[in-house]
C-alpha cells in the first residue's frame, strides 16, 4: 500500500482554509475539544505516523511525518485559540515553519504501532490544561505566550519521541513518550539533540567520557614536563624554578586548538541528528569541564608547569565569555513552568549556571573596563606579545647578522599574583560546568540523543596529546 503523505497534508490543510475544521478562534480552550480538533484535523499525519514502515527505510522518512504532524498540530492550535501567539514567550516555538517534503512510504503490514493520538494527547496533559487553568487569555493582559509555546514544545518532543520509542524492541512506547517530553519545557530546547537513533547514549556515559577527557589531558601535560620527568627518570636533584618563560606560539596554539574541538564536535554531531543546531551544539561544547584549573595546581608543585597552566587558563577564561550565554540559560531562562513534574536536581543546574557566571561576568568586565592589574587578562597577554615580537624581530636581527634577542623570563614574584587570580576564576567555573553538564545531561536523558559519541570522544581524548606535543616541540623555538 503506498501512501503520498506529502499530498496529502497540502490536500488537507487547502480544505482547512476553506473552512474544513475550526471555523472562528475561541479564548475558551478546553483540552478534549482541541484534541477532538487535532484527531480530525491532523487525521493523515497521525495515520502516518502510526505507520509501520518497510524495512530499509531511512530514519528520516519517519523523522519528517513527526515534523508534519507538528506543523498541522500548530497550524490548529492557531486557527483554535485566540491567545495562540508565542511572540512574548522566553524560548521560541521550536516546530519549523518551511513544510517538509515527506518521502512516500510502503507500510509494512507485519508490525503495527500503538496508535499515536492517546499517547500524544497524555504526553501533554499538564502543557494543554495550564491554558484554561491559568486564565491567561480572560486577564487584562491576554498573554498565553509561554503557556501556548510550552505546549508546542512539548507536542512536538512527543511526535520525535513516538517515532524513536516505537523503534525501539521491549519499550513500553506511552511510558517512553510521555516521560521524555514531559522534560522539553524546562529544559533549553536548543541544545537537546534528536539523532533518529532508537537507542541514546547515556548521561553516564558522556560525564565518563568527559572524565577521561580531562584525566588524558592533566597526564599529558605533566608529562610534557621534560624538567620533572628527566628528574624522576635520572634522580637528579630538582632545582628551583625562579623564572618562567612564556610562548606566544604555545599559547597561540593552544587557543587555536582548543576553540576549534568545539565546532568539531557541532560539525560531527550536527551530521549524526534531525533536529541538531550546529551553533547551540558549538556553544554547550565549549563550556564543557576542561582540565585548566587542575593543572594549574601542578604548577604550585612546581613553576616548571606554570607555563603549560597558564596557555591553559588563557583559554580556558576566553571561553568564559561565551559561557554567559549557556549559563544564563541554565540560571534563569528554562525555568517557565509550574510542572511539578520537574525534578529537585534541577536546583543542581540552576545553581551551576549561577556560578559559571561568576568568572564571566568578572572578565568581561575587565575587558570593557580596561582594569588592566593583577587579575585582568590583557595583563596576561603582554609577556606573550612580547615573545611574539622577539620571534618577529629575530629572521630581521639574523639578516642584519645581530644576535637573536633572547625569550624573556619573568620572574615568579611578578608572575603568581595573576597566576592565582585565575586560578580561582578557573575552579569557579570548573565547579560550575560539572554541575550544569551532569544535571543537565540526567534530566534531558533521551531527549540529548547523539547516535553515536565514538568519534567525539576520539577528539577529546587526542587533542591533549597532539596539543603537548605540540608545546614541547614550541618550547624549542
Amino acid at each position: 500500500m503506498r501512501y503520498a503523505w506529502a499530498s496529502a497534508s497540502f490536500v488537507l490543510s487547502y480544505l482547512i482554509s476553506l473552512g474544513w475544521g475550526q471555523d472562528t478562534q475561541t479564548k475558551d480552550f478546553v483540552p478534549d475539544d482541541f484534541w477532538e480538533l487535532i484527531n480530525n484535523a491532523c487525521g493523515s499525519e497521525l495515520e502516518a505516523l502510526g505507520s509501520c514502515v518497510a524495512p530499509g527505510t531511512g530514519r528520516s522518512a519517519r523523522a519528517n511525518l513527526a515534523t508534519s504532524y507538528s506543523q498541522c498540530f500548530r497550524t490548529q492550535f492557531d486557527s483554535y485559540f485566540e491567545c495562540s501567539s508565542t511572540e512574548n514567550a522566553a524560548s521560541s516555538d521550536p516546530i519549523p515553519k518551511t513544510p517538509v517534503r515527506n518521502t512516500t512510504v510502503t507500510a509494512n503490514a507485519t508490525c503495527s504501532y500503538p496508535k499515536p493520538e492517546p499517547i500524544l494527547s497524555s504526553a501533554c496533559v499538564f502543557d494543554a490544561e495550564e491554558i484554561p487553568r491559568s486564565k491567561c487569555c480572560s486577564d487584562s493582559s491576554g498573554d498565553c505566550s509561554q503557556k501556548s509555546v510550552n505546549l508546542l514544545i512539548c507536542q512536538y518532543q512527543a511526535a520525535q519521541q513516538y517515532v524513536r520509542c516505537t523503534g525501539t524492541d521491549n519499550t513500553n512506547v506511552t511510558d517512553c513518550v510521555v516521560s521524555n517530553a514531559e522534560k522539553a519545557t524546562w529544559l533549553p530546547y536548543q541544545f537537546l539533540i534528536y539523532s533518529g537513533s532508537e537507542k541514546c547514549t547515556r548521561a553516564k556515559k558522556i560525564l565518563t567520557t568527559l572524565a577521561i577527557s580531562n584525566v588524558i589531558a592533566l597526564l599529558s601535560a605533566a608529562l610534557a614536563n621534560t624538567t620533572v620527568i628527566k628528574h624522576l627518570v635520572g634522580r637528579k636533584q630538582m632545582f628551583e624554578y625562579t623564572e618562567i618563560k612564556l610562548n606566544f606560539l604555545s599559547m597561540f596554539v593552544s587557543i587555536g586548538i582548543h576553540v576549534s574541538i568545539p565546532f568539531i564536535i557541532g560539525v560531527l554531531l550536527e551530521k549524526q541528528g534531525y533536529t541538531v543546531n550546529w551553533l547551540q551544539q558549538v556553544l554547550i561544547w565549549t563550556v564543557r569541564p576542561r582540565v585548566a584549573p587542575v593543572i594549574a595546581i601542578l604548577g604550585f608543585v612546581n613553576a616548571s608547569w606554570m607555563e603549560t597552566a597558564v596557555n591553559e587558563m588563557v583559554a580556558d577564561l576566553l571561553f568564559s565569555v561565551p559561557a554567559l550565554i549557556f549559563a544564563v540559560y541554565a540560571a534563569f531562562f528554562p525555568n517557565k513552568t509550574t510542572n511539578p513534574a520537574k525534578p529537585a536536581e534541577y536546583k543542581l543546574y540552576h545553581a551551576g549556571g549561577i556560578i559559571m557566571i561568576i568568572p564571566g561576568v568578572i572578565i568581561a568586565f575587565s575587558f570593557l573596563m580596561g582594569m588592566c592589574l593583577r587579575c585582568a587578562p590583557f595583563r596576561a597577554f603582554k609577556y606573550p606579545a612580547q615573545d611574539l615580537w622577539r620571534i618577529l624581530r629575530n629572521p630581521v636581527r639574523k639578516l642584519q647578522k645581530k644576535e637573536p634577542v633572547p625569550q624573556r623570563e619573568v620572574h615568579i614574584s611578578n608572575f603568581k599574583g595573576w597566576y592565582i587570580n585565575f586560578f580561582g576564576l578557573g575552579i569557579i567555573l570548573y565547579i560550575g560546568s560539572w554541575l550544569v553538564w551532569t544535571s543537565f545531561l540526567n534530566m534531558a536523558g533521551d531527549l540529548y540523543c547523539p547516535a553515536s559519541l565514538n568519534t567525539v570522544a576520539t577528539v577529546l581524548f587526542v587533542y591533549p596529546v597532539i596539543l603537548n606535543v605540540l608545546r614541547a616541540f614550541l618550547s624549542l623555538v
